[in-house]
């Protein structure tokens, strides 16, 4: 019986590395962070706080904001990408759904104040977007990557964009667009990570799944 258990572990273990082989990351311009790819952030895992500046130049911080009920977070890359620009409208146009079952939407993003200023506008966004200046909450939540230069050429040559100082920065850093449940005792109790940037968490998916966080 021990010998079957133990047979039946090594073969979930087996085929856990063969999933994460078999995701193509270079070919969503993703190349490791200090060695390793980003995994994510777990359901049953502790979200980590957060102090930052929303659009209005406000102090923000998760503590503060889970007082009110649970928490939606999510990242998006910048205003430059159709996937994120398209996600951004579709939630601020379903935020009074889910405002309505006691939760709050936030945005986290490495794009600079600025770029974060045009995008609030471009969309009309009345819910919290944060600026992730110094890249701690991607680090944090686990979903920094470095941008590939064959992903920074493709952006450069299609968008005219650089990512590097789209964001602030010296070197091109995006995060995997998760999207994070959290109730309020601040667990995560629904998580939705995908390194495919145009899988994103529908609003669907977040009705569905908001339930478990009240």
């Amino acid at each position: 019986m021990k010998k079957a258990i133990s047979i039946l572990i090594s073969c979930i273990a087996l085929f856990s590395c063969l999933t994460a082989q078999d995701i193509n990351y270079t070919s969503y311009g993703m190349e490791p962070y200090e060695s390793r790819y980003p995994a994510g952030l777990k359901e049953g895992d502790k979200a980590p706080d957060f102090t930052g500046y929303d659009q209005s130049g406000q102090q923000v911080t998760l503590n503060d904001l889970l007082k009110g009920g649970p928490v939606v977070l999510f990242f998006y890359r910048g205003n430059w990408c159709p996937a994120c620009n398209k996600q951004l409208k579709e939630y601020q146009d379903s935020l009074s759904i889910i405002t309505a079952l006691g939760a709050k939407l936030v945005a986290i993003t490495p794009e600079s104040i600025e770029y974060v200023e045009q995008t609030v506008k471009l969309h009309k966004l009345s819910y919290t977007v944060v600026y992730d200046c110094m890249e701690k909450m991607m680090i944090e939540y686990d979903v920094i990557f470095n941008v590939s230069k064959e992903f920074q050429d493709l952006v450069m040559e299609k968008l005219n964009i650089d990512i590097a100082k789209h964001n602030g920065r010296d070197v091109a850093h995006l995060p995997v667009t998760a999207t994070y449940i959290i109730n309020s005792n601040g667990m995560i109790t629904s998580s939705h990570f995908n390194p495919d940037y145009k899988n994103r968490a529908s609003v669907k998916w977040i009705l569905t799944n908001l339930g478990r966080a009240l």
